[in-house]
């Protein structure tokens, strides 16, 4: 049976499983003290495969057919998730349950909500849900009070999750710090010595992978290096083609080598970063080859490790190679974001970034008029992405500020002064907004627009007010770190 058919029988198995524990379970017919345990069971893995199927057939842009859409296959999950942790708090209430014997299960269903709230865009829920289970598994994995060797694997596995909603609400100094914690707890558990490594190394260089992230989001960018460097090296022994499984891994191996590479290019290592990315293309490239490989799974990726490919090229004065690597990667999310044929709320984020990335590579290969309109494209996106109303500006604002910080810069070039102070100006409000909560992640970005500011309002003979701009400069430098 292929793999395909294989989910469909999970499919049909467990969804016959729920039907019958719903009979056993019955309150008029049925013994729901006997058998609820197992109904909560079998719904939260009918639950699991309605979820994979749907991020499948999601990831693959792929119809159903005559089994669920797409859509319909998230929602169904999401009604029996929910239906499992509505049995699960009972089954747990301290007053009429057993929380010993259920707490283990009621945070694993919390975890599987959270997934399904998140794949529904339920952001705000999710991230409650998510709150909760790692709460719980906090609890369980307690080394004085609770059984850290049976829960610190789940403890580690709800954390990563957390980070997810964390980040995708803004709270980047709270994504780091639970990130952090991940980390720590799959070092131990991977320990050569008194862990498995076996078992945990891939989880443990995903943990990195999302710590390196936090690292350089807050600016700390040669702590990033460091941990992104570590992820990398244990990626390349697991995917290494004689001792390890370069189908299950190089995709990971790939993406750390991108990461690894962004990290490397924001810590001025431009060189290491250059090959670092053209590693990662390469892998991507085989991957998503048409005849060999998966497009449909790998060319998101692709084109994200074009982009930062292009970022490495243009600093080492590649411009023509940077420009070709640009335009392919844009290529690719234009299609993957197309409204008729692609999937416009998975993909525009990653459009929007590549035609960013895009106009910073035309401009020093002196097509400057194209730069500007790139540019101009990327922040319009943004802007529909971090509307109050219909977008997520928690999630999108950063990005918004920056894309117009790389459009005033492009004005600037152009001898438009007065069009850049407006747009500079727009991303000084943001980023003063954002610094507002988190200073250390966002100080050397308005430093940087505003540096782009005080050069505007020189070009229009506000020789005064650009002094105040540099006077507040000087009075308040950056975070070393952002600058090594």
């Amino acid at each position: 049976m292929s793999t395909a058919g294989q989910r469909a029988k999970a499919l049909e198995v467990a969804t016959e499983a729920v039907a019958i524990y719903r009979r056993l379970a019955d309150p008029d017919t049925g013994n729901p003290a006997a058998h609820e345990p197992a109904l909560a069971h079998s719904l939260a893995n009918l639950g699991v495969c309605l979820s994979e199927e749907g991020q499948r057939a999601k990831a693959l842009e792929v119809d159903l057919g005559d089994s669920l859409s797409t859509a319909g296959q998230r929602a169904k999950a999401l009604e029996v998730a929910t239906e499992a942790v509505a049995i699960y708090r009972r089954l747990a209430d301290p007053d009429i349950g057993n929380p010993v014997a259920y707490e283990p299960a009621l945070a694993l269903s919390l975890y599987n909500l959270g997934v399904c709230l998140s794949e529904e865009g339920r952001r705000a829920e999710a991230l409650e849900v998510a709150t909760e289970a790692v709460a719980i598994y906090r609890r369980l994995a307690d080394p004085d009070t609770g059984n850290p060797a049976a829960h610190e694997p789940a403890l580690a596995r709800s954390l990563a999750n957390l980070s997810i909603g964390l980040s995708a609400a803004g709270r980047r100094a709270e994504t780091l710090d639970v990130n952090a914690e991940a980390a720590a707890i799959y070092r131990r558990l991977a320990d050569p010595v008194t862990g498995d490594p076996t078992v945990h190394e891939p989880d443990f260089a995903a943990s990195l992978t999302n710590l390196g992230h936090g690292l350089s989001d807050a600016g700390r960018h040669t702590e990033a290096v460091e941990v992104a460097a570590e992820g990398v090296a244990i990626y390349r022994r697991l995917a290494d083609p004689d001792i390890g499984n370069p189908a299950a891994h190089d995709p990971n191996l790939a993406r750390s080598l991108n990461n690894f590479s962004v990290y490397l290019l924001a810590a001025g290592r431009w060189a290491e970063a250059l090959e670092a990315a053209t590693e990662a293309v390469a892998i991507y490239r085989r991957l998503a080859d048409l005849v060999t490989g998966n497009p449909a799974a790998h060319e998101p990726d692709l084109g994200r490790s074009l982009t930062s490919l292009g970022n490495c090229l243009s600093p080492a004065g590649r411009h023509t190679e940077a420009v070709e690597v640009a335009a392919e990667g844009v290529a690719i999310y234009r299609r993957l974001a197309d409204p008729v044929t692609g999937n416009p709320a998975a993909h525009e984020p990653d459009l929007a970034l590549s035609l960013t990335n895009f106009g910073n590579c035309l401009s020093p290969a002196g097509r400057q008029a194209e730069a500007l309109e790139i540019a101009a494209e990327g922040v319009a996106i943004y802007r529909r992405l971090a509307d109050p109303v219909t977008g997520n500006p928690a999630a999108h604002e950063p990005d918004l500020a920056h894309s117009l910080h790389n459009l005033g810069a492009h004005l600037y070039a152009a001898g438009r002064w007065a069009e850049a102070l407006e747009v500079a100006a727009e991303a000084v409000e943001i980023y003063r907004t954002l610094i507002a909560v988190e200073p250390a992640g966002f100080i050397s970005m308005l430093r940087s627009v505003l540096r782009l500011q005080a050069g505007a309002l020189l070009g229009l003979g506000r020789l005064q007010d650009a002094q105040v701009v540099r006077d507040w400069l000087a009075a308040n430098p950056g975070d070393p770190d952002s600058h090594k």
